[in-house]
């Protein structure tokens, strides 16, 4: 039948269940930061192009619109407003660009839509039999659609991070601690 467990079987068990939830959570929310290196300097020369226009985020928390005019070095240069103002690499936390939607999502979608609306009326007008066979029809709809499709989405522009510099290494240790007749967790934050 049923084998029953120790008083301190069951403390194990329950505690067990307490402290691995912890620990998964520790293991996934702690990941190795590094500090702004040569290889982010190099994503940045290519994001900040030369007269685009940009949302930049410093490390304050402030984002303003912004139009690209140089870069040189450590320092970016940008209007806003007519005014001129030189920005340091180092100080750019985010960076984000206005993007076009793929337009072959918009096509297919378009296309499927068109050639499904057209057999679903023509079988409301004629057998199964003569839309089986206007296969040159349901070809030009879709095509047709697929203009709608790609029209709508070449249209679609939304605003997408194409840089985020890293941050300053934070980790979370949980370790349990387990003994004879003692039982708790040891928790600790690192900078």
């Amino acid at each position: 039948m049923f084998r029953r467990h120790s008083k301190a079987w069951d403390e194990r068990v329950i505690l067990l269940t307490r402290i691995v939830p912890l620990v998964v959570f520790s293991v996934v929310s702690s990941s190795p930061s590094f500090a702004q290196s040569q290889d982010a300097r190099r994503d940045l020369a290519t994001v900040l192009v030369p007269g685009s226009t940009v949302w930049i985020t410093d490390s304050a928390g402030r984002k303003e619109k912004l139009q690209i005019v140089s870069l040189a070095g450590n320092v970016v240069t940008t209007t806003a407003g007519g005014k001129s103002r030189s920005l340091p690499t180092a100080d750019i936390a985010r960076v984000e660009t206005l993007r076009s939607d793929s337009v072959i999502n918009g096509a297919l979608i378009g296309a499927g839509a068109a050639v499904a609306s057209g057999l679903f009326l023509c079988t409301l007008t004629e057998t199964w039999e003569n839309c089986n066979d206007d296969v040159g029809p349901m070809l030009s709809i879709g095509a047709i659609g697929a203009g709608a499709g790609i029209a709508i989405d070449a249209l679609i522009r939304r605003r997408v991070t194409v840089y985020e510099a890293s941050r300053g290494a934070v980790r979370l240790l949980v370790a349990p601690l387990v003994a004879s007749g003692e039982k708790g967790v040891q928790v600790s934050v690192r900078f």
